[in-house]
């Protein structure tokens, strides 16, 4: 029993041994694999250099005012304001007329954000008892078209005050002055709103007018707004890359074990990380030439109907 009892404690000796030489074996392995040199099938290619993202916004300087001196005919004050016959259809009717018989320029479509804004003109003028383009707010007719969210390119205004008999006879003062005729006959703008309606204007029964012309924004191809939000946040991820690559680069080199992995193993998400950072960047070049082109050609139409 014994002999038994000592061939036992040798059998067991000898595998724990074995089984000790075979776990120091592992963790040699390991060890050698954390301290190995940096191992040269490492990528570099994040194309970082070549990533030139411009996201050009479309400048404001190519909105234009048109707003010429108020006319103020004292002439017709002496007619009675009763008598006027003067509405906002008839003073468009003949505005077209003036446009057709005059180089055969395109009838101007009524804008009923633009006949708001031309309202709210009339109204405050009256209600402030002035007479100017400008109002003693400082609002003009481009905070006007805002207001009633009229996107515009080109924004104009005419104002009249005097007891004409109708809408011909205001149409006559208007084309008679150099400016008002320039905004009645410019040939960028397409749509119109008008306001006309009397009342007390320093202690006189007196008739006003107003005329806003525009040019719609939607005259020029449209620029994508939820792409050049998607290249932004794009542009954002690709910085949290940057970041995170630079950081995985730099423990590789220096031989730090990072997140349990062995140096062959963060290499080897390293890699996979640089194919995902490439690709977005190609995504990113092609949502930006894609923008720039559609800002280049609303620029280019803008430039066309403001010269």
């Amino acid at each position: 029993m014994k002999i038994f009892y000592q061939i036992a404690i040798i059998i067991f000796v000898c595998a724990t041994l074995y089984i000790v030489k075979d776990d120091v074996i592992t963790v040699y392995n390991h060890a050698i694999s954390y301290i190995s040199p940096k191992a040269n099938n490492i990528a570099t290619n994040t194309n970082n250099s070549n990533l030139n993202v411009k996201s050009e916004e479309v400048s404001s300087a190519f909105k234009s005012v048109n707003t010429p001196g108020a006319l103020q005919i004292k002439d017709g004050l002496a007619l009675d304001a009763n008598s006027v016959k003067l509405t906002s259809k008839d003073v468009i009717d003949w505005t077209n007329k003036n446009r057709l018989i005059n180089g055969n320029l395109p009838p101007l479509k009524e804008s009923s954000k633009l006949d708001f804004s031309a309202q709210i003109k009339l109204n405050d003028m009256f209600k402030q008892q002035y007479f100017e383009h400008i109002s003693p707010n400082h609002i003009g007719v481009s905070d006007l078209g805002d207001r009633v969210s009229y996107e515009y390119i080109i924004i104009g205004e005419n104002l009249a005050l005097g007891n004409f008999k109708d809408a011909q006879s205001l149409l006559n003062a208007w084309m008679a002055s150099p400016g008002h005729r320039a905004n009645i006959l410019n040939k960028h703008y397409q749509d119109i709103g008008v306001a006309v309606g009397h009342g007390m204007y320093k202690g006189q029964d007196v008739w006003m007018a107003v005329q806003h012309f525009g040019l719609p924004r939607s005259a020029c191809p449209s620029i994508d707004d939820v792409l050049h939000g998607t290249i932004e946040i794009d542009q954002n991820q690709i910085q949290t890359m940057q970041a995170d690559l630079a950081l995985r680069r730099n423990n590789i080199d220096s031989g730090v074990v990072y997140e349990g992995m062995t140096t062959n193993e963060q290499i080897a998400q390293y890699n996979d990380l640089v194919i995902k950072y490439n690709q977005l960047v190609s995504v990113i070049k092609e949502k930006t030439a894609i923008y720039n082109n559609q800002v280049n050609a609303f620029n280019l139409c803008l430039q066309s109907n403001t010269q």
